[in-house]
């Protein structure tokens, strides 16, 4: 759902409208022998128009990035990182660019008693009902501009082709269910990929308290890997908190994950992140992930053949970053940070990644329209 700090503005003939983004301008210097160093800019654009309708209220949803430009065409250089292709090869230590179009939806809203509500989401590209809230949008993410390396364990069907979802809302509980196009998005990041709807999941979500919410969901992917043959079952548990205080932000996630793959191979992934905006000016951040990856794919950044048999191995990751409102650009909502993260992985490892490697990102981040310190437009 699109939701922001502000409350949707009134326009002509009954509609009203949202408008969100966000923009990294980073500096990104993947450190060891498989590391590598760019110039980037992540970034993101939601808009969002409401019109009564039926007794509810239908919602367009439109959200758009620069990536495909603005980010290398073989993806961000990030250790460890696997998923989607450039060229016909796996990116291994690279993430990729999200597509231009992220999201292209329509949703209908409507109260049908006091606890009970309705929710019908068609989307030739969009958001299909698994996994906690996706990265891009989670205020404990938003300072840092790196994708998580659970990713594609946890939330990667957030940009997901031909999705149809319907959910009711019970008092605290949300269930959802929805059928989807399981193919990963394709190389080209300036289309719109479709295809049939060969896939589905469900998602169960409770907001005991303001502020936190638990999410339980499962999806059956049909061949969502362009080069691994297969379909996938991903399994997601995940728990969010967020508060918005008059002097700041306090966020936190845990979430697990895995995707049972072909071979009885398991990839998993768990993440813990966290941040804590203060005197409306300075902001702390942490991400602690652990995600397991296939030690052939690792040495030789490519897919492993199926002659070779599998061998899993444990990676551990540390962020922590610190960021800095410039509250002397009164009309920009401008920030300016750095992230440093650290890695422990086996031995096994040391001749592709170095003993010790260190990364490090220093960026600044443009969010618009300004919102008040600490505030972050999120679905």
């Amino acid at each position: 759902m699109h939701d922001a700090a502000a409350a949707p503005e009134p326009s002509a003939a009954g509609w009203t409208h949202m408008i969100h983004g966000y923009a990294f301008l980073v500096v990104n210097e993947q450190g060891g022998p498989s590391g590598d160093r760019d110039f980037e800019s992540v970034n993101h654009l939601m808009v969002s128009f409401g019109h009564a309708l039926w007794g509810g209220e239908v919602s367009l949803l439109g959200t758009f990035s620069l990536e495909p430009v603005t980010v290398p065409p073989e993806g961000s250089p990030l250790l460890f990182q696997r998923g989607e292709t450039y060229q016909g090869v796996l990116l291994i230590d690279r993430q990729h660019a999200h597509d231009m179009f992220m999201e292209l939806a329509v949703a209908w809203d409507r109260a049908l008693s006091k606890s009970v509500s309705f929710r019908a989401y068609v989307a030739p590209v969009g958001e299909a009902p698994v996994g906690p809230t996706a990265y891009t949008h989670r205020l404990s993410a938003s300072a840092i501009p790196s994708a998580p390396l659970s990713h594609h364990n946890l939330d990667s069907t957030h940009l997901t082709a031909d999705v149809i979802s319907a959910g009711f809302t019970f008092g605290m509980v949300t269930i959802e269910a929805g059928v989807f196009h399981g193919s990963e998005p394709g190389e080209n990041r300036f289309d719109i990929d479709g295809g049939p709807l060969d896939s589905y999941s469900g998602r169960v979500t409770v907001k005991p308290v303001d502020g936190l919410s638990l999410q339980v969901s499962a999806a059956r992917r049909e061949q969502p890997e362009a080069l691994e043959e297969g379909n996938q079952t991903r399994q997601t548990i995940s728990l969010m908190y967020e508060k918005q205080r008059p002097d700041g932000a306090l966020a936190a996630t845990i979430a697990w994950g895995r995707n049972l793959l072909p071979e009885d191979q398991v990839e998993r992934g768990t993440l813990v992140e966290g941040l804590w905006t203060f005197k409306r000016l300075h902001t702390v951040t942490a991400r602690f992930e652990s995600v397991d990856r296939d030690v052939y794919e690792l040495v030789n950044k490519t897919v492993r053949p199926e002659t070779v048999p599998p061998d899993r191995t444990i990676v551990d990751t540390l962020t922590l970053g610190w960021m800095e409102a410039i509250p002397w650009l009164k009309q920009l909502d401008l920030t300016a940070g750095v992230n440093l993260t650290g890695y422990r992985y086996e031995s096994v490892l040391d001749p592709t990644y170095g003993s010790h490697p260190v990364s490090g990102k220093a960026f600044v981040r443009l969010t618009f329209p300004p919102a008040s310190a600490g505030a972050h437009h999120h679905h």
